[in-house]
């Protein structure tokens, strides 16, 4: 017993966290916050709680910290009440830190808590979140801003070459229709088919650069003749559905061209990664908000896929192109999160996946601006 005294002391008086021992009033149960007194603190107690022990022994919780946060009181009393270790983490006005308690019953009227101060880790967490939100932000803006450029890009070949290939198309058909020296107007088909290729593929590059179809139609129009581009020079047959009348339910431009390019993601990953047959793209919209899903009958993703975990989770494979298919869809959610959306996999393996992205109809007036 003498050597049990001595290794409880040497603990109680030694370690460096703050611990508090309580004893209940009353053994009636429930035991209230009211019921709590303190039986014994060790010196980290005093120090950190700048309290003396000789002080507060034999007082109730209340009575010493009338003031404190609810928690820390609630905490040894629901650890007595249900016999098991309880845990809560806050700011304590009373000494300016940010606390992490763990209490837990001795007896049934006993027991004891020990403080942690967090605030170092806390005030790093909050800094950490800070500079997650800023990337995120940064990486919205990034796609936005993109998508101006490829606009640009894509207003210039539009206006300058395209125009000048139609020209010079209908001069070749002009020159058609006259009389050529022999073998000319061989030569004259063979530009003319050359031509027109080199419209078609710019008109191809233009598109795939900007969709003008995305601002002059809208979201549903693109993303259908997305589709359609991508998916059926593949042999993967695809339905396009929606619902919410779009007058009604307008969207941002800019949440157009996020969740356009977005879509345009999922898609290619389906083509890379899938082996699906078939694909269903869906546009649900409502009251204030907007959700895009791609479905597919592939293979679908690992039991214990998770986008929760960056910047690999979910990619339990030795496949490259795996890692870089879950990667796609953390960089989606990370660039949806700033903007009030959210992405959801819904998956089974073998049995194919869901994916759900969902954001506000609007930006918020500060990101509509960053926007322009």
């Amino acid at each position: 017993m003498k050597t049990d005294k001595f290794s409880y002391k040497v603990f109680f008086e030694r370690v460096f966290d703050p611990i508090a021992l309580y004893r209940t009033r009353e053994k009636a149960r429930p035991v209230d916050v009211g019921g709590i007194v303190f039986f014994d603190v060790n010196p980290a107690y005093e120090r950190v709680m700048k309290v003396k022990r000789g002080d507060i022994i034999g007082r109730s919780f209340l009575e010493v910290w009338p003031m404190a946060e609810e928690r820390w009181a609630s905490i040894v009393a629901d650890s007595v009440n249900q016999g098991r270790t309880m845990r809560c983490e806050g700011e304590s006005r009373d000494t300016r830190s940010y606390l992490e308690a763990i209490a837990f019953p001795l007896s049934e009227d006993m027991a004891a808590a020990i403080f942690q101060d967090r605030t170092e880790w806390k005030r790093s967490d909050d800094a950490l979140k800070r500079h997650q939100e800023e990337l995120r932000a940064l990486a919205t803006r990034l796609t936005l801003s993109e998508e101006n450029t490829r606009r640009a890009i894509a207003t210039d070949l539009h206006d300058q070459m395209g125009y000048k290939l139609v020209s010079l198309l209908n001069r070749l058909r002009a020159l058609q229709g006259r009389a050529l020296p022999p073998g000319a107007g061989d030569e004259v088909r063979d530009l003319i088919a050359d031509t027109e290729r080199i419209i078609a593929g710019s008109r191809d590059l233009i598109f795939e650069l900007s969709p003008p179809i995305l601002k002059e139609i809208g979201l549903n129009p693109a993303l259908e003749t997305l589709a359609g581009n991508l998916l059926e020079p593949r042999g993967i047959r695809w339905k396009f559905s929606a619902r919410g009348e779009m007058d009604k339910f307008c969207v941002d431009d800019a949440i157009c061209v996020l969740l356009y390019r977005m879509t345009r993601e999922l898609l290619l990953n389906v083509i890379k990664h899938s082996e699906a047959t078939q694909v269903m793209v869906t546009v649900n919209r409502g009251p204030g908000r907007i959700t895009v899903i791609v479905e597919d009958n592939g293979r679908g993703f690992p039991r214990n896929f998770n986008l929760l975990e960056p910047p690999y989770a979910g990619h339990v494979t030795d496949s490259r192109e795996g890692l870089v298919h879950g990667f796609g869809l953390f960089s989606i959610r990370e660039r949806l999160l700033p903007i009030g959306g959210s992405l959801k996999v819904i998956s089974e393996p073998g049995a194919g996946a869901m994916v759900v992205m969902s954001c506000p109809l609007t930006l918020r007036p500060e990101q509509a601006e960053e926007a322009q």
